[in-house]
């Protein structure tokens, strides 16, 4: 969902806050269920729930869920994955700037699955990514 700069409330940013921090629970919970089944299949398994610096409503911060799946053996990257939570960026006519130019906006794009949704889907990824044939 987006929003624009007129909409960064401290009710979205407490909405944001409280979603982040059941995505980072639900990220510890994963790493933990999952990461002995991996191992098993001589695989490294990270889930991550990474966030730049700054401030929400500042461009250039974003929150993200991300799953790293390497071979343990050879050490390389074998997939990756994720999901985007939040992120603030600036705009000109929907196109994504890097400078502040006259008539662009700043825009946050909040993710629109629920919370359980998300947590399905990136369970659905880890358990579908185990069944793979060798």
């Amino acid at each position: 969902m987006k929003y624009g700069e007129r909409e960064f409330t401290f009710q979205l940013r407490n909405r944001i806050n409280k979603i982040e921090q059941e995505l980072r629970d639900v990220t510890m919970e994963l790493e933990q269920i999952y990461t002995p089944l991996f191992q098993k299949q001589n695989l490294d398994l990270f889930v991550k729930f990474e966030v730049t610096n700054g401030d929400h409503f500042d461009e250039g911060y974003e929150s993200v869920v991300i799953i790293f799946i390497n071979d343990d053996m050879e050490g390389d990257m074998l997939d990756f994955y994720n999901v985007a939570v939040w992120k603030c960026s600036r705009t000109f006519l929907g196109i994504p700037l890097s400078k502040k130019i006259f008539g662009s906006k700043v825009i946050g794009e909040l993710v629109d699955e629920s919370l359980s949704d998300i947590k399905v889907e990136l369970e659905t990824y880890l358990d579908d990514f185990l069944e793979l044939p060798d």
